[in-house]
């Protein structure tokens, strides 16, 4: 107790001392790429707890989860915030952040959002006519079409440059696959199962040779017409700082359990693997086999899910501080869990 009150008192104190002007302008030097690549593991990799935060967070909100056993935080940040017109980018948040995380000794994931579940753009002006509206009630980007994918690239280029460097700078992350579009609109947009594996391919490519030091998390869960592909992505950046995960921890959910949660196992000990607590994790209720709901999943039998079913090195907490419904779970509950296991010991040799 008397450490986590140390490091609020901590956070509190940066706080009052930084103003919005001063992070924008705390942009670290920025950094060459090393003259050959960066052994997988020889890059950062500080595995462990991570709380992760929407981008309209303040930093207000930081003392509140760097609880002990917290390694770091994972910001959202819309591809619109960070490069407002095309070609220019502004990376004043991601300083302002990175700032904040080293100062506090844990470690910064920065998660480009080119999809939202709100009817909020998440990308440039530049690229409307490439970002179509989903099933969630937001945007999706058109990810498998070239120009986009070369736009996103560029984009991990211009943060790997400024960034890369910073040990406090753990990598950059991709949202989930599904995209959540309407069969008619993959049809009138060019889609393909294999153009959209092959994009991905691409993508975690490039964003490992921009982040040669760094990590690149990669969401996974439903690929369209070709969810097989999702083992050929896996396959296709092994060795190359990738690290594999999800974004739902949901162990009575029987279309995770059949087509996305086998990947874990499949690549378990062959990669670093995560996944994540979004909101449905903090509501998610056990199932008999009839289908029927029973009581709410406590969050230390979630993690336990996560540690020793699917293997996860890192753990993203989403900052849920609303119970929805009231008698669900919070982000109190969540760091009482990671108070308990400030270490994962998930037995994921790699």
């Amino acid at each position: 107790m008397r450490s986590w009150l140390r490091t609020t008192l901590l956070i509190s104190g940066m706080i009052g001392a930084f103003a919005s002007s001063a992070f924008a302008s705390a942009v670290a030097p920025g950094c060459s790429r090393p003259a050959a690549p960066v052994p997988e593991k020889e890059r950062k990799f500080h595995p462990g707890h991570y709380v992760t935060f929407g981008n309209a967070k303040g930093e207000n909100v930081f003392s509140d989860a760097l609880a002990p056993g917290v390694a770091g935080i994972e910001m959202r940040y819309r591809w619109a915030e960070l490069e407002p017109r095309e070609g220019q980018y502004d990376l004043s948040l991601v300083a302002r952040d990175l700032d904040l995380v080293r100062r506090s000794d844990r470690q910064l994931v920065v998660l480009i959002e080119d999809k939202t579940f709100k009817d909020e753009m998440p990308t440039p002006a530049y690229l409307a006519k490439y970002t179509l509206p989903n099933r969630n009630r937001g945007y999706s980007a058109l990810r498998w079409d070239p120009y986009v994918n070369g736009r996103l690239e560029k984009l991990v280029e211009q943060i790997g440059a400024q960034f890369d460097c910073d040990p406090h700078f753990e990598g950059v992350a991709f949202q989930e696959t599904a995209p959540g579009l309407e069969d008619s609109d993959l049809d009138a947009h060019g889609y393909s199962a294999e153009a959209y594996r092959d994009a991905l391919i691409d993508l975690l490519r490039s964003a490992s040779a921009s982040v040669p030091r760094s990590r690149v998390f990669w969401y996974m869960n439903f690929l369209p017409r070709g969810q097989q592909y999702i083992g050929d992505v896996a396959e296709a950046v092994l060795g190359r700082g990738v690290v594999m995960g999800g974004p739902d921890i949901l162990p009575d959910n029987p279309v995770l359990a059949q087509k996305v949660y086998p990947f874990y196992e499949k690549f378990r000990g062959r990669m670093p693997l995560f996944n994540s607590m979004q909101h449905n994790s903090y509501r998610h209720r056990h199932r008999d086999s009839g289908g029927r709901r029973g009581d709410y999943w406590s969050m230390e039998d979630l993690y336990g899910f996560a540690r020793d079913r699917l293997h996860v090195d890192y753990v993203f907490w989403d900052y849920h501080n609303r119970r929805q419904p009231s008698d669900s779970h919070d982000f109190g509950d969540a760091r009482e869990v990671i108070m308990r296991h400030p270490t994962i010991n998930s037995g994921n040799p790699h």
